[in-house]
């Protein structure tokens, strides 16, 4: 999508929303409400009537729009909603093996789950969505710097909470 006054095409706006689903999907575990989220950013996008440079990356801004009304959503949610998070893709191993790295996929995501939001996002954007640190600071709202340093430390701490079940 470029920053001159037009809509965005159908493929710009599909791919758009291939992203921000993942994103929603990974942040709410729940298929209805990040379906909501994506339809309501896909809406503010397309009432605007143009994206806007200065918004920065059309990814971003979208992700940023998206991560925003997730977080409401969250905000609004019972604490201990227990829907999980959309399966991670896996291909095809021995079933042996396959049943092995289910079941770690299985541990990991429940370990990110019990993470704080903001170690889990950055975590997500950058390693689920490969965003850049600049486009991650973008979408957070926050210094690139501090994007290094908080992705650091929600690293480390998924890292010292997957520990026990990786010896």
């Amino acid at each position: 999508m470029t920053a001159d006054s037009h809509l965005p095409s159908r493929d710009e706006l599909e791919a758009l929303s291939e992203s921000g689903f993942a994103l929603a999907i990974q942040l709410l575990s729940h298929h209805e409400d990040a379906a909501d989220v994506v339809q309501d950013a896909l809406r503010k996008l397309v009432h605007s009537g143009r994206y806007k440079a200065q918004k920065g990356s059309p990814l971003a801004w979208f992700l940023k729009v998206v991560r925003n009304s997730a977080l409401d959503t969250l905000r609004q949610r019972r604490p201990n909603d227990d829907e999980a998070l959309a399966r991670l893709a896996a291909t095809a191993p021995a079933p042996d093996i396959a049943v092995e790295l289910e079941e770690l996929a299985g541990i990991m995501r429940r370990q990110l789950e019990a993470m704080p939001v903001a170690q889990r996002e950055i975590v997500l954007l950058r390693d689920f969505h490969d965003l850049s640190y600049t486009e991650i600071a973008e979408v957070l709202g926050i210094a690139p710097g501090t994007v290094m340093s908080r992705l650091h430390r929600a690293r480390n701490e998924l890292r010292k909470r997957m520990k026990k079940y990786l010896k």
